[in-house]
């Protein structure tokens, strides 16, 4: 691409309708580094969009000179461009929704000057298309009945194409009773196809049986099948599967019969007596990148730089044949050379590119590959040697990835069975002449998987010959000596009936790995979204997809077959049509598992993923479950411009207790567990400019933060850019602590969503570590956001490792509940605008409702042209379920007065007053909500404040604007869907008379919320009744519990407490210089409290301070807290106190919520230790001491109690007996002691 002076900031969405449409550009100034800009532009179809063709003119634009400075660039770089604008246009369906796709360059170069244009006429023309030259749309049918759905089953597998006999009595062992009713299914193990036209067949098709001799006789095909490309038959294998499958079954129905073709007479026929073979050596051991389809050879050529390898090559002949070698290597900056000998004889050398050192791409280049593709002339024979001589310096590593030889061999039979084929068959009349035939020959035309055909043929002492017609399809035989020997099938056993055709209206589907524990775990989820979500959900196991949609084998393309099938039974208007998948396993580059990584696991154990070809270099090698949502018909040729038509996540859990961690948290998140004003905070974070040009990431996630106000005023934009905190240096590098320590404070506290723009890896964000998996793994809150992360690779998780993104999945007690994140490297410029598109549609409603996470990032890769068009796209993937929806406020707050009735003339808000509030909850729907009770928490906010950062890398302050002071926050009630509310303002406010913002959330206790902001009012001025003089707030303090004496032993994380009380009200927002809540240890570390104030409901002069000290050594310490009141008057209070390691925690006391219990009850257990993490087990006893139920867990208790509920059944699932029961409870706390308490309770019958 060429680079100028400006780039172009416009994305357009509109109906098709909206012609005749003028728009204005908007040009923004950016460095000379940029790119030519585009106009992107995406645009909907009406429903009946096939029927018609479109194209759009660019009318009446207005040209304008480009600066000197951009031209000179232009004209340096001689960049030629026309002189009017010319629009690309494609058609492209998501969701069954047709969409015009729309882009051009704005700048031409007219009469000798480079100009750009300011605005312009968008006419969109649609033209329809002749009915007889329609294309005959009809969607694809298929069978509402698998063959596996009734009858008895046996799968069957193997290793290699080839003819295969299973005797009668090996049928028998398999349970078939009668060996001339047995029927075979399946097509075999070829990597399907990526187009949905190229497909094997819909369900499984019948395999006709040879059924002379002992058993039964068929052909199969593997895993690996050959096509012809160019001048070489080339390879291409299934590398999702190293065994093709079959199945057998037996039915009184007439089984599947050889059809015989006659042929042709032949007599002025083509007659081939040589066939087009070919040999293979691969030995997949090893991965370069981690990434890609392609394995390489165990052998290192940095060891030596000479190996050979041996071919035995029977019936070959001295024609022309071709030898292909495909090596890899890595050497920086100087090429290396590959020689290729055969049978001592030099071929040729190819060369092997360097990889650059300036390269800006070179540490995700990890090997080059050469291929060299050469005529192979001379005398042959049939034991080949293949010599590569590797010419490099000492030390650098080279792979072999194959040696292909294409030759003619002898159209002959050595063996039982022979497989051919002849490229000069082709368009010609031939007849196949075989050499070594006998009376027990037979020859089966295999070109297709579905309809093996017998070909009439004779026989003339040892010759057989049979003619074909002329056909451009190149057909393939398989000559069978029926009596020879042949393999065996290896049988796997018998399977279960199964009918995924017969599903329908299904909105979810999770594929599932075949583990009992994993499908137990899905079902939960599934159940969970049929009772709250109102969804049709279906739980498959991966191997049943397998079974249906790739004759048993694996293969990932079944999983979008299945998807196919539900997408083509549904249309846009159904209540219950496919929209979401969710691949409930974790996944590996390494399909098959053969690694030294990944030996050490099972296949079946996890579900596949779909890899593109290149293996070398990342910034081309793309991981990405998109592929699984491409669903339309002509889908799959070019992945990176489809369009998802539905929404996929995934959870990546290899274990048991991860997938109970992963379904656990969902859940809770459904089920809104944790309400809270956590969810109305945004965090954006950002890199800093070191190593950049500009300060690109930081200013991105300002305009983001921008958007997010725009979109949701609601939300607060919490920014965290590295540049605005002290960057600190060590003997290990750069750091910004501080940033470090905020973003980890507001995890603790909750947010809706965190977004990160800048570099990354797979253990942490940033150079510096703003945040590390070591971090990650220690988060611990319930209230869990999404997060969006802009950077590179950050949730790989087909690695073998755990990535830093996964381990935030994962994590069980806090972390995230899903991440829309990188599985590789990709491309600041795309990222912005994906960013963008998801935040837009993160804050959306369609019919009054929030949209899912599937929908959101379905949308966000397909809305916009210049995102959707794009490969980088393809390495965001979900994490999460993509059924859940991002739980903030769908209620709303309005206002009604501020100190009186509203008018046009807006009131001041000033320092030192008392101001009431008054409003009302409204539905989603804009109607009363009057059964709404419960309470809402204001948000009082001083005007805005121009912000910049510190410039610490020279690269310049990035610069934003937003309301920073909280003034006051604060609790009320809601009855009947109406609130008054009363709060103090402070004297630490701008005074800048300019508008403030009122922020609420609310929620009921039905736990629905509801959120809106106010800000039709000033701030500025001191109220005329200040008061004079006073004193600071009342104050209790203690540790862990009320009764804390002073100089008390506590463990090494105390909770601390302070019960604050004062008539002016507290001061909990810190505005003024040294007037935060604050807390000082040993008068060395002090930390500011004002984010864990908690107000009394509905008071502004009561209120606690709870907050878990971080670890502190052994011994003894003392504490200091400070706290002021709104008119800066402070209080301070000592307590001295004694660190013991691993103190045994105070259970107090336990007891049940009900006993006699009917139908469940709640263990209460009463502790010493809010804020720590505790080791809980209760167990349920009869009085012989035999434990009937038993439950251990972890978690943090936010007060001085903690529940757990019981059902009243046993460990089995058996509801216990009516009667008297001991129950045991016991806590440890960080290793520590047991403490154990015992009660009875009673159970009544039901």
């Amino acid at each position: 691409m060429h680079r100028v002076l400006y780039i172009l900031l416009l994305f357009v969405v509109f109906p098709v309708s909206a012609q005749n449409r003028f728009i204005t550009l908007n040009w923004q100034e950016l460095p000379a580094a940029q790119t030519l800009p585009e106009v992107v532009e995406s645009i909907p179809l009406p429903d009946d969009f096939r029927f018609y063709t479109y194209h759009v003119k660019i009318e009446f634009p207005e040209f304008v000179d480009l600066d000197p400075e951009a031209a000179a660039e232009l004209t340096r770089k001689k960049v030629n461009l026309p002189d009017y604008p010319q629009a690309e246009t494609s058609v492209g369906v998501a969701a069954y929704e047709g969409i015009l796709s729309v882009r051009f360059v704005p700048v031409v170069h007219r009469g000798g000057v480079y100009q750009r244009i300011n605005s312009f006429k968008l006419s969109v023309i649609s033209t329809p298309v002749p009915v007889a030259a329609r294309a005959n749309y009809t969607v694809a049918k298929t069978t509402e009945k698998s063959v596996l759905s009734s009858g008895r089953f046996v799968k069957i597998r193997v290793s290699d194409s080839g003819v295969y006999r299973i005797t009668s009595a090996e049928l028998r062992g398999m349970g078939f009773s009668n060996p001339d009713k047995v029927r075979l299914y399946g097509y075999g193990g070829y990597l399907l196809s990526n187009r949905f036209s190229e497909h094997p067949a819909d369900d499984l098709p019948e395999v006709p049986l040879y059924r002379g001799g002992d058993g039964v006789l068929f052909y199969a095909r593997g895993t690996l099948h050959w096509q012809k490309n160019g001048n070489t038959f080339g390879r291409i294998k299934n590398f999702y599967s190293d065994y093709a499958y079959y199945f057998l079954t037996e039915s009184d129905e007439a089984p599947a019969e050889f059809p015989v073709e006659d042929g042709t007479d032949g007599s002025d026929a083509n007659r081939i007596e040589t066939f087009d073979a070919f040999a293979l050596h691969e030995n997949d051991a090893y991965s370069w990148s981690g990434s890609g389809r392609e394995l390489y050879d165990s052998y290192d050529y940095s060891l030596g730089n000479s190996q050979s390898y041996s071919f035995k090559l029977p019936g070959i002949t001295d024609g022309d044949g071709r030898i292909k070698v495909a090596f890899t290597a890595k050497s920086t900056d100087v090429n290396t050379t590959l020689n290729v000998a055969i049978n001592g004889k030099n071929i040729g050398t190819q060369t092997i590119e360097g990889i650059g050192s300036k390269d800006p791409n070179a540490y995700y280049k990890k090997a080059a590959e050469g291929i060299f593709d050469h005529e192979w002339t001379g005398s042959k024979t049939e034991s080949t040697t293949v010599t590569l001589t590797h010419n490099r310096s000492a030390g650098i590593p080279g792979r072999l990835n194959y040696i292909v030889l294409n030759y003619k061999r002898r159209l002959q039979m050595n063996g039982a069975y022979l497989v051919f084929r002849s490229e000069d068959s082709k368009n010609k009349e031939s007849t196949f002449v075989i050499s070594g035939a006998n009376s027990s020959t037979v020859v089966w035309d295999v070109t297709s998987p579905v309809g093996h055909k017998q070909m009439k043929g004779t026989l003339n002492g040892d010759t057989y010959t049979f003619t074909i017609p002329a056909s451009s399809t190149l057909r393939e035989f398989v000559a069978v000596n029926t009596s020879g020997s042949f393999s065996g099938v290896e049988s796997m056993g018998e399977i279960p009936n199964q009918n995924l055709h017969a599903l329908n209206e299904i909105d979810m589907v999770i594929i599932v790995p075949d583990r009992t524990a994993f499908v137990q775990q899905a079902e939960r989820l599934a159940q969970a979204h049929r009772e709250k979500s109102g969804l049709t959900v279906e739980v498959v196991k991966s191997s049943q997809v397998y079974n249906e949609f790739s004759s048993g084998t694996p293969d990932a393309t079944a999983y979008r077959r299945l998807m196919k099938m539900l997408y083509d039974r549904g249309t846009a208007a159904d209540e219950h049509r496919i929209r979401y998948l969710l691949l409930f396993g974790d996944c590996s580059y390494d399909n098959r598992m053969i690694t030294s990584n990944w030996r050490s696991y099972k296949p079946s154990d996890f579900l596949l993923c779909y890899q593109f070809e290149n293996s070398v270099d990342e910034t081309q090698s793309f991981m990405t479950d998109d592929y699984f949502g491409f669903l339309d018909d002509n889908d799959g040729t070019s992945l990176a411009t489809n369009l998802l038509d539905i929404g996929i996540g995934r959870f990546p859990v290899r274990t048991v207790d991860e997938a109970i961690i992963a379904v656990d948290k969902t859940i809770d998140y459904i089920n809104n567990k944790n309400t809270g004003t956590w969810k109305r905070t945004a965090c954006f974070v950002a890199d800093d400019a070191a190593g950049d040009d500009n300060n690109g990431f930081m200013t991105q996630a300002c305009d983001l933060a921008d958007l997010v106000h725009a979109t949701n005023p609601i939300m607060r934009a919490e920014r965290i850019l590295a540049d605005a905190y002290k960057r600190e240096s060590s003997a290990t590098g750069h750091s910004y602590p501080q940033a470090t320590k905020r973003l980890l404070q507001l995890f603790e506290q909750g947010m809706l969503l965190v977004n990160y723009t800048g570099h990354s890896g797979t253990t942490s964000w940033s150079a510096e570590n703003l945040l590390t998996s070591a971090d990650i793994v220690k988060l611990s809150s319930p209230r869990l956001p999404i997060w969006f992360t802009a950077s590179c690779e950050f949730t790989r998780f087909d690695a073998a490792e755990t990535t830093a993104g996964e381990l935030a999945f994962l994590n069980k007690k806090g972390g995230a509940i899903a991440l829309f994140s990188t599985s590789r490297v990709v491309f600041d410029g795309p990222n912005d605008s994906l960013n963008e598109e998801f935040i837009k549609h993160f804050f959306s409603y369609k019919e009054n409702k929030r949209l899912r996470l599937g929908d959101i990032t379905r949308l966000s890769k397909t809305t916009n042209s210049y995102v959707s068009s794009g490969s980088n796209k393809l390495n965001f993937c979900l994490i999460g379920d993509p059924a859940l929806i991002p739980s903030y406020p769908d209620y709303k707050v309005e206002v009604d007065e501020l100190d009186g009735p509203l008018s046009d003339e807006w009131p001041y808000v000033k320092a030192g007053a008392k101001v009431t509030v008054k409003g009302h909850i409204l539905t989603p729907e804009g109607e009363p909500a009057d059964d709404f009770t419960g309470t809402v928490h204001p948000l009082v906010y001083d005007s805005k404040e121009t912000v910049s950062t510190l410039d610490g890398v020279g690269k310049g302050a990035v610069t934003y604007t937003d309301h920073m002071k909280v003034l006051f926050s604060g609790m009320d009630s809601v009855r009947n869907g109406r609130f008054e509310l009363t709060f103090p303002v402070p004297l630490d406010i701008n005074y800048s008379n300019e508008q403030g913002l009122l922020n609420f959330y609310a929620c009921d206790t039905n736990k629905r919320e509801a959120g809106g902001v106010f800000s039709n009012f000033l701030v500025g001025g001191t109220a005329d009744d200040l008061p004079s003089g006073g004193e600071g707030p009342k104050m209790m303090v203690y540790l862990n519990t009320p009764d804390f004496p002073w100089g008390g032993q506590v463990n090494e994380t105390p909770y601390f407490v302070a019960e604050l009380e004062d008539e002016d009200g507290i001061n909990t927002v810190g505005n003024g210089i040294g007037h935060d809540l604050s807390l000082c240890i040993d008068g060395k570390i002090t930390y500011s409290l004002n984010d864990y104030y908690t107000p009394v409901a509905g008071s502004y002069t009561k209120g606690t301070v709870a907050y878990s000290i971080p670890a502190l050594s052994e011994g003894k310490h003392t504490l200091t807290f400070r706290a002021w009141d709104i008119m800066n008057n402070s209080s301070v209070q000592t307590l001295d106190f004694e660190v013991v390691n691993g103190l045994r925690p105070g259970l107090l006391s336990i007891m049940c919520s009900k006993s006699p219990a009917r139908e469940s009850t709640t263990f209460i257990l009463s502790h010493d230790r809010p804020g720590s993490e505790l080791d809980v087990r209760i167990a349920v006893c009869d009085f012989a001491g035999s434990e009937l139920w038993v439950h251990t867990e972890q978690g943090i208790s936010a007060g001085s109690y903690y529940y757990v509920d019981w059902d009243l059944c046993s460990n089995g699932g058996q509801r216990l007996s009516p009667g008297i029961y001991l129950y045991r409870a016991s806590i440890t706390s960080g290793g520590s002691k047991e403490s154990t308490k015992t009660e009875k309770i009673v159970i009544l019958a039901q």
